[in-house]
């Protein structure tokens, strides 16, 4: 079959078959768009235990949108609700306790493993009338001309698109090739991750404890298991990578305590490179940036895949609204709306982040009886806590509707 007759028109292209650009397609899907999804990878590969460890926060308001777009039901089966979030500067009595009672609308947040997350979303987008999914393939080559994008594949297959979405995640060839430049802070610090065990039940109360090291956080799942996330330098993160079982337990349980009685790791570990990086630009011509391809941040309080949602949640609206007019999709004056939408709200956070990074991971004594302080001191604030804990949960400024809880 030659080319011409493997032509392929469709509404978007979403480069990245992730979470990200899986909940981006079936968003847009449902509200009619017709969706092609690429990525190198085949997907059902993606969707085994051993392919990615990690386990999500999921925010108040991007529950809402899961919730509203229909694709909780599928991916939130085995959710564990976060009921109190408990901070402490290392081994300090003073912590920092929020509580879903203080804003009394349900949990602070939601736990879902990742591998749980992939299953239900492509279980959502398989067969979907309205998606397209070319998996595994590989753009070779993009050209704009006026009203459309032409993408080529290695497969041979063509297509014709009014917009081009990089939802590749932080390495993205894309944006790359769309000359968009990178800011990159490395913050020297490896992240573990692995699922433990405990033989006290949780109670839905998740803890970040900092250390100079690096953060360590316990997020509870179902069951009697937690998620950890341990943040080691480099060189010590790969010591403990390559300790024995009962080695590795046993520093585990030092970082951990006792307070959940024995603990002890389900068997895989992984590890990850912690940077932040943010992208000068969020759009080209007809194309545009999302998720981590746009903002990766560092995992201390679990925002990353948060904000992907608050961003499919703004570039649904706006793609949506466009379409039903008439509009076309790709489009500078419909693409800049998203930027203005996201870019501030991206920028805050992750710099926040940052900054709480180097505030915790840093032993100076000054700087250690400053933080302890601080954190005495919000405790007794609510109104402050609850500013925090708004943001955290996503609620804060202007939502877009499905953050809202309304139906594109």
């Amino acid at each position: 079959m030659n080319k011409k007759s493997q032509l392929i028109k469709a509404d978007l292209l979403i480069s990245g078959a992730g979470v990200v650009g899986m909940t981006l397609a079936y968003s847009l899907a449902n509200a009619g768009l017709q969706v092609v999804i690429v990525d190198t990878l085949d997907v059902k590969k993606s969707l085994n235990d051993e392919f990615d460890g990690r386990s999500y926060a999921i925010s108040y308001a991007p529950y809402v949108m899961l919730k509203t777009i229909g694709l909780w039901d599928k991916i939130g089966k085995h959710a564990q609700p976060i009921n109190e979030i408990h901070v402490t500067d290392g081994e300090s009595p003073v912590f920092l306790h929020f509580d879903k009672g203080e804003l009394g609308d349900g949990p602070l947040g939601q736990m879902v493993e990742v591998r749980h997350i992939r299953a239900g979303l492509f279980e959502a987008i398989n067969n979907h009338e309205n998606i397209t999914l070319l998996t595994p393939d590989k753009i070779s080559k993009t050209e704009n001309f006026p009203g459309h994008v032409l993408v080529e594949f290695e497969s041979g297959k063509s297509l014709e698109v009014a917009l081009l979405v990089s939802a590749e995640g932080r390495g993205s060839v894309l944006r790359a090739q769309n000359d968009i430049k990178i800011r990159v802070w490395d913050y020297k610090q490896t992240g573990i991750v692995t699922t433990v065990e405990h033989e006290l039940d949780h109670q839905g109360i998740a803890h970040e404890k900092f250390f100079a090291s690096g953060p360590f956080a316990i997020l509870p799942l179902q069951n009697n298991r937690s998620s950890i996330v341990w943040c080691e330098p480099p060189e010590r993160a790969k010591t403990i990578m390559s300790l024995p079982e009962r080695s590795f337990n046993a520093e585990l349980t030092k970082k951990f305590g006792t307070f959940l009685g024995e603990v002890k790791s389900l068997g895989l570990r992984w590890s990850y490179p912690l940077t932040m990086q943010l992208a000068d630009d969020y759009t080209a011509e007809r194309f545009c940036l999302i998720g981590d391809a746009v903002h990766g941040i560092h995992p201390i309080a679990g925002q990353g895949f948060n904000l992907g949602l608050r961003d499919i949640a703004a570039l649904s609206e706006v793609l949506v609204d466009a379409h039903r007019l008439g509009g076309d999709i790709g489009s500078e004056l419909v693409l800049e709306r998203y930027v203005h939408w996201r870019r501030t709200d991206n920028n805050i956070l992750a710099l926040g982040m940052d900054g709480l990074t180097r505030l915790f991971s840093n032993d100076n004594p000054l700087v250690t009886v400053a933080r302890r302080a601080g954190i005495a001191a919000i405790e007794e604030m609510l109104p402050v806590k609850k500013f925090f804990m708004q943001h955290a949960r996503g609620t804060a400024g202007k939502l877009p509707k499905l953050l809202r809880g309304e139906i594109l």
